[in-house]
Formats: C-alpha cells, sequence, structure tokens
C-alpha cells in the first residue's frame, strides 16, 4: 500500500467533553429531553445511539467549557501515521490513554481532537 492508498472515514463515536458543573444537567438534556436511546454508562461515561454514531458523554472536572471530539477511520495505521507526519499533523497522544489500543490522537487546525482507528474490514 502506497501513502497515496490512505483513506480516512468519519468513525462511529463523538465525544462530548463536558465540566462537572454542567454534567447532569447536560446527561439529562439527552436522555430525556431529547430522548436519543441510551446505551448505558459504560467506561465512565454515558452513551446514547446518535444515528449511525455512538455520543459519549464525557465528565470532565478540570474543564470550564465543553469540548468536542471526533473519530476517523483509516485503512492502515502505520502509513496513515506517516501519511499524517509528512503533512505536518502532529500526534496528541497526551490527551488521553486507550490502554489495549492501536489507535492514537490528532488534532486538526483549530484544536479539534480527533482518534485516529483501524476501520473494521467491512468499512
Amino acid at each position: 500500500m502506497s501513502l497515496a492508498d490512505i483513506r480516512f472515514l468519519g468513525g462511529n463515536n463523538i465525544a462530548l467533553k463536558i465540566p462537572k458543573f454542567k454534567y447532569d444537567e447536560t446527561v439529562h438534556f439527552y436522555k430525556e429531553i431529547l430522548k436519543l436511546p441510551y446505551l448505558g454508562y459504560k467506561d465512565n461515561a454515558h452513551a446514547f445511539q446518535h444515528g449511525p454514531n455512538t455520543l459519549w458523554l464525557d465528565c470532565m472536572i478540570n474543564y470550564a467549557q465543553q469540548d468536542v471530539w471526533l473519530e476517523v477511520g483509516v485503512n492502515d495505521l502505520d502509513e496513515a501515521a506517516e501519511y499524517l507526519q509528512e503533512h505536518g499533523v502532529s500526534r496528541r497522544d497526551e490527551v488521553e490513554v486507550h490502554e489495549n489500543s492501536k489507535g492514537y490522537w490528532i488534532s486538526d487546525p483549530c484544536g479539534t481532537i480527533i482518534r485516529v482507528n483501524a476501520r473494521k474490514a467491512s468499512e
């Protein structure tokens, strides 16, 4: 595979990083007002079905305002890392540790955090 064959596609996950003082109110909004299908409390976050995606609401004790994190899938993680590096995109793995995962973090020019994960063979 050459670097020209790298393809990024929108991933399945969207994370809202919510300040603690607004967390319960925000969970209530998605669960009781919008009534999105509730997937439960997993990995220290409330999860909702958001169309074909999962919306994760993460409580952040050290945040003053909310932040949105996205996920993209790629056909080859190592080739994508090389491609991104060649285009001046720095890794941001310091933002969150994912044990037992080969994916990694980057950000766009305005600071949106993006998780890069391997796509499933069917995607």
